[in-house]
Protein backbone atom coordinates (compact mmCIF):
# COMPACT_ATOMS: atom_id res chain seq x y z
CA UNK A 1 0.00 0.00 0.00
CA UNK A 2 1.27 3.25 -1.00
CA UNK A 3 1.92 6.19 1.41
CA UNK A 4 -0.78 8.49 -1.28
CA UNK A 5 -3.18 5.50 -1.12
CA UNK A 6 -3.09 5.49 2.65
CA UNK A 7 -3.73 9.37 3.07
CA UNK A 8 -6.40 9.36 0.21
CA UNK A 9 -7.41 6.51 2.48
CA UNK A 10 -7.43 8.41 5.95
CA UNK A 11 -9.11 11.50 4.62
CA UNK A 12 -12.11 9.68 3.11
CA UNK A 13 -12.36 7.97 6.53
CA UNK A 14 -11.74 11.48 8.35
CA UNK A 15 -14.39 12.96 6.42
CA UNK A 16 -17.56 10.06 7.01
CA UNK A 17 -16.62 10.23 10.74
CA UNK A 18 -16.98 14.15 10.54
CA UNK A 19 -20.38 14.33 8.35
CA UNK A 20 -21.35 11.63 11.01
CA UNK A 21 -20.77 13.09 13.63
CA UNK A 22 -21.86 16.43 12.73
CA UNK A 23 -25.47 14.51 12.10
CA UNK A 24 -25.41 13.15 15.56
CA UNK A 25 -24.59 16.57 16.94
CA UNK A 26 -27.20 18.23 14.99
CA UNK A 27 -30.22 15.74 16.00
CA UNK A 28 -29.47 16.23 19.67
CA UNK A 29 -32.41 17.56 21.80
CA UNK A 30 -31.55 21.01 23.32
CA UNK A 31 -30.79 20.84 26.65
CA UNK A 32 -33.30 20.82 29.61
CA UNK A 33 -35.65 19.09 26.97
CA UNK A 34 -35.40 15.60 28.22
CA UNK A 35 -39.33 13.51 27.65
CA UNK A 36 -38.53 10.05 28.49
CA UNK A 37 -40.57 9.05 31.77
CA UNK A 38 -37.58 7.32 33.20
CA UNK A 39 -35.84 10.20 34.80
CA UNK A 40 -39.38 11.67 36.39
CA UNK A 41 -39.97 8.58 37.87
CA UNK A 42 -36.49 8.02 39.68
CA UNK A 43 -36.37 11.51 41.27
CA UNK A 44 -40.24 11.36 42.68
CA UNK A 45 -39.44 7.74 43.85
CA UNK A 46 -35.73 7.82 45.41
CA UNK A 47 -36.49 9.42 48.44
CA UNK A 48 -39.49 7.69 49.04
CA UNK A 49 -37.86 4.41 48.31
CA UNK A 50 -33.89 4.65 49.18
CA UNK A 51 -34.08 7.60 51.64
CA UNK A 52 -31.55 9.57 49.49
CA UNK A 53 -31.44 12.40 47.23
CA UNK A 54 -28.31 11.64 44.91
CA UNK A 55 -29.78 10.10 42.08
CA UNK A 56 -27.57 8.56 40.29
CA UNK A 57 -26.21 6.38 43.74
CA UNK A 58 -30.18 5.08 43.83
CA UNK A 59 -30.16 3.95 39.55
CA UNK A 60 -26.86 2.31 39.73
CA UNK A 61 -27.04 0.32 43.25
CA UNK A 62 -30.68 0.01 43.02
CA UNK A 63 -32.38 0.73 39.58
CA UNK A 64 -30.23 -1.18 37.96
CA UNK A 65 -27.79 -2.72 39.90
CA UNK A 66 -27.49 -6.36 38.54
CA UNK A 67 -25.87 -4.15 35.82
CA UNK A 68 -23.51 -2.38 38.27
CA UNK A 69 -22.41 -5.86 39.10
CA UNK A 70 -21.45 -6.30 35.34
CA UNK A 71 -19.42 -2.84 35.27
CA UNK A 72 -18.07 -3.43 38.50
CA UNK A 73 -16.44 -6.79 37.38
CA UNK A 74 -15.38 -5.13 34.13
CA UNK A 75 -12.68 -3.16 35.75
CA UNK A 76 -11.46 -6.13 37.87
CA UNK A 77 -11.82 -8.18 34.56
CA UNK A 78 -9.13 -5.38 32.85
CA UNK A 79 -7.12 -5.16 35.73
CA UNK A 80 -6.39 -8.79 35.66
CA UNK A 81 -5.61 -8.62 32.42
CA UNK A 82 -2.82 -6.02 32.76
CA UNK A 83 -1.02 -7.66 35.29
CA UNK A 84 -1.55 -10.76 33.31
CA UNK A 85 0.45 -9.67 29.94
CA UNK A 86 2.59 -7.48 32.19
CA UNK A 87 3.60 -9.95 34.31
CA UNK A 88 7.59 -11.52 34.06
CA UNK A 89 8.29 -14.32 31.79
CA UNK A 90 10.50 -17.25 32.09
CA UNK A 91 13.50 -16.08 30.73
CA UNK A 92 13.39 -12.97 32.70
CA UNK A 93 12.81 -14.32 36.30
CA UNK A 94 16.54 -13.88 37.26
CA UNK A 95 17.38 -11.04 34.63
CA UNK A 96 17.62 -7.52 35.71
CA UNK A 97 15.93 -5.14 33.48
CA UNK A 98 18.15 -3.40 31.12
CA UNK A 99 18.64 0.62 31.23
CA UNK A 100 18.28 1.93 27.47
CA UNK A 101 19.44 5.47 28.48
CA UNK A 102 22.91 4.37 30.80
CA UNK A 103 24.01 7.94 29.22
CA UNK A 104 21.38 9.65 30.93
CA UNK A 105 21.38 10.68 34.70
CA UNK A 106 18.38 10.10 37.21
CA UNK A 107 16.08 13.11 37.09
CA UNK A 108 16.04 14.90 40.54
CA UNK A 109 12.31 15.93 40.92
CA UNK A 110 12.10 19.49 41.99
CA UNK A 111 11.39 21.13 45.40
CA UNK A 112 8.67 22.35 44.80
CA UNK A 113 7.35 18.84 43.63
CA UNK A 114 8.46 17.47 46.59
CA UNK A 115 6.72 19.50 48.98
CA UNK A 116 3.37 19.81 46.69
CA UNK A 117 3.49 15.87 46.75
CA UNK A 118 3.62 15.76 50.48
CA UNK A 119 1.07 18.15 51.41
CA UNK A 120 -1.59 16.76 48.65
CA UNK A 121 -0.94 12.97 50.42
CA UNK A 122 -3.25 13.58 53.31
CA UNK A 123 -5.71 16.67 51.54
CA UNK A 124 -6.55 13.94 48.67
CA UNK A 125 -6.77 10.72 51.37
CA UNK A 126 -9.02 12.27 53.02
CA UNK A 127 -11.09 13.98 50.62
CA UNK A 128 -11.15 10.52 48.58
CA UNK A 129 -12.50 9.12 51.77
CA UNK A 130 -15.32 11.96 52.01
CA UNK A 131 -16.43 11.33 48.62
CA UNK A 132 -16.61 7.29 48.86
CA UNK A 133 -18.50 8.13 52.64
CA UNK A 134 -21.03 10.46 50.96
CA UNK A 135 -21.55 9.10 47.68
CA UNK A 136 -25.67 8.33 48.83
CA UNK A 137 -25.81 12.40 49.79
CA UNK A 138 -23.79 13.97 47.12
CA UNK A 139 -22.76 13.70 44.04
CA UNK A 140 -19.58 11.39 44.04
CA UNK A 141 -19.36 7.58 45.38
CA UNK A 142 -17.47 4.69 45.43
CA UNK A 143 -15.97 5.16 41.67
CA UNK A 144 -14.77 8.67 41.95
CA UNK A 145 -13.71 8.49 45.50
CA UNK A 146 -11.51 5.40 44.75
CA UNK A 147 -10.16 7.19 42.15
CA UNK A 148 -9.00 10.25 44.35
CA UNK A 149 -7.74 7.62 46.74
CA UNK A 150 -5.57 6.21 44.41
CA UNK A 151 -4.09 9.70 43.11
CA UNK A 152 -3.43 10.05 47.01
CA UNK A 153 -0.60 7.62 46.79
CA UNK A 154 0.12 8.61 42.94
CA UNK A 155 1.67 12.24 45.21
CA UNK A 156 3.63 9.76 47.08
CA UNK A 157 5.32 8.50 43.96
CA UNK A 158 5.51 12.23 42.63
CA UNK A 159 7.45 13.36 45.92
CA UNK A 160 9.87 11.09 45.11
CA UNK A 161 9.38 8.53 47.26
CA UNK A 162 9.44 5.12 44.68
CA UNK A 163 10.22 2.80 47.47
CA UNK A 164 7.66 3.88 49.72
CA UNK A 165 4.78 3.32 46.55
CA UNK A 166 6.58 -0.09 45.85
CA UNK A 167 5.80 -1.18 49.09
CA UNK A 168 2.44 0.07 49.53
CA UNK A 169 1.77 -2.06 46.58
CA UNK A 170 4.13 -4.99 47.09
CA UNK A 171 3.01 -8.38 48.11
CA UNK A 172 -0.45 -9.68 47.83
CA UNK A 173 -2.21 -7.19 50.30
CA UNK A 174 -3.83 -4.66 47.75
CA UNK A 175 -4.53 -7.26 45.34
CA UNK A 176 -6.74 -8.80 48.16
CA UNK A 177 -8.36 -5.53 48.88
CA UNK A 178 -8.91 -5.32 45.19
CA UNK A 179 -10.54 -8.88 45.71
CA UNK A 180 -12.30 -8.05 48.71
CA UNK A 181 -14.20 -4.86 47.34
CA UNK A 182 -15.26 -6.99 44.34
CA UNK A 183 -16.61 -9.91 46.45
CA UNK A 184 -18.21 -7.34 49.46
CA UNK A 185 -20.29 -6.15 46.61
CA UNK A 186 -21.63 -9.29 45.49
CA UNK A 187 -22.15 -10.55 48.68
CA UNK A 188 -24.36 -7.67 49.55
CA UNK A 189 -25.87 -8.11 46.06
CA UNK A 190 -26.75 -12.02 47.22
CA UNK A 191 -27.60 -11.31 50.78
CA UNK A 192 -31.94 -10.37 49.49
CA UNK A 193 -31.69 -13.44 47.05
CA UNK A 194 -31.96 -15.52 50.62
CA UNK A 195 -35.49 -14.02 51.22
CA UNK A 196 -36.75 -14.10 47.57
CA UNK A 197 -35.96 -10.89 47.02
CA UNK A 198 -34.36 -9.50 43.83
CA UNK A 199 -30.75 -9.19 43.29
CA UNK A 200 -29.39 -6.09 45.42
CA UNK A 201 -32.80 -4.92 46.86
CA UNK A 202 -32.10 -3.40 50.21
CA UNK A 203 -32.58 -5.72 53.74
CA UNK A 204 -31.00 -2.99 56.14
CA UNK A 205 -33.24 -0.19 57.77
CA UNK A 206 -33.27 3.06 55.73
CA UNK A 207 -32.69 5.72 58.36
CA UNK A 208 -33.20 9.36 58.58
CA UNK A 209 -33.34 10.84 54.80
CA UNK A 210 -29.55 12.88 54.50
CA UNK A 211 -27.79 11.46 57.15
CA UNK A 212 -24.26 10.07 57.17
CA UNK A 213 -26.02 6.64 57.92
CA UNK A 214 -29.16 6.36 56.24
CA UNK A 215 -30.35 4.59 52.80
CA UNK A 216 -29.30 1.11 53.49
CA UNK A 217 -26.99 -0.34 51.67
CA UNK A 218 -25.95 2.39 49.41
CA UNK A 219 -22.91 3.39 52.09
CA UNK A 220 -21.60 -0.46 52.13
CA UNK A 221 -21.70 -0.52 48.33
CA UNK A 222 -20.10 2.53 47.76
CA UNK A 223 -17.28 1.66 50.42
CA UNK A 224 -17.30 -1.94 48.59
CA UNK A 225 -16.83 -0.20 45.04
CA UNK A 226 -14.28 2.38 46.42
CA UNK A 227 -12.05 -0.36 48.17
CA UNK A 228 -11.79 -2.08 44.76
CA UNK A 229 -11.29 0.86 42.36
CA UNK A 230 -8.26 2.08 45.08
CA UNK A 231 -6.97 -1.42 45.07
CA UNK A 232 -7.54 -2.14 40.73
CA UNK A 233 -5.42 1.73 39.89
CA UNK A 234 -2.71 0.69 42.57
CA UNK A 235 -1.97 -2.69 41.04
CA UNK A 236 -2.21 -0.72 37.56
CA UNK A 237 0.31 1.52 38.22
CA UNK A 238 2.44 -0.23 40.32
CA UNK A 239 2.89 -2.83 37.34
CA UNK A 240 4.15 0.21 35.15
CA UNK A 241 6.31 1.51 37.14
CA UNK A 242 7.60 -1.05 38.78
CA UNK A 243 10.28 -1.39 36.00
CA UNK A 244 11.35 2.31 35.46
CA UNK A 245 11.45 2.81 39.13
CA UNK A 246 14.23 0.45 39.59
CA UNK A 247 16.12 1.89 36.75
CA UNK A 248 15.96 4.66 37.95
CA UNK A 249 16.79 4.14 41.66
CA UNK A 250 20.16 2.08 40.32
CA UNK A 251 21.23 5.12 39.00
CA UNK A 252 20.77 7.57 42.35
CA UNK A 253 22.80 4.70 44.23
Amino acid sequence: MSERFRIMLYLVSALAFAAALGAAFAGLPEFGAYSGAYGPLVLESMQGMRHTQQGVAAVTFDYRGFDTLGEEFMLFAAVAGALLLLRRQESERFREPKDQASDRAGIEPAPAILGLGLLMFPFTLLLGIYVVLHGHLTPGGGFQGGVLLATAFYYVYLSGEYGDLLEVAAGDTVARFEAAGAAGFLLLGTVPLFAARPYLQNVLPLGNLGELFSAGTLPLLNCAVGIEVTAAFLLVISAFLRQVLLIRKGKHS
